[in-house]
């Protein structure tokens, strides 16, 4: 299952256009994350993440994938080579 899906809190837009997704990390750290509706439902029926959501980040697509934070995803692996 999606972390974002299964452990944050969502709210749709009074114009039902929207969907802003609330929660914690894996490690406990806030996230909000604001997509549109049509394209969480184009990811939660298998279209790739990165193809449903291209206007968010690396990172935000993550937390809503595993749970992983920015913050985790450097501790575990070291960050990126640009750092």
């Amino acid at each position: 299952m999606r972390y974002a899906i299964a452990n944050c809190t969502k709210t749709v837009s009074e114009d039902g256009q929207d969907l802003t997704m609330t929660g914690d990390s894996l490690d406990g750290r806030p996230f909000t994350v604001k997509v549109k509706l049509a394209d969480m439902n184009r990811w939660l029926n298998g279209e790739m993440i990165q193809v449903a959501f291209p206007y968010l980040s690396a990172d935000e697509r993550e937390v809503c994938m595993t749970g992983i934070d920015s913050v985790a995803w450097d501790d575990m692996f070291g960050g990126s080579d640009d750092d």
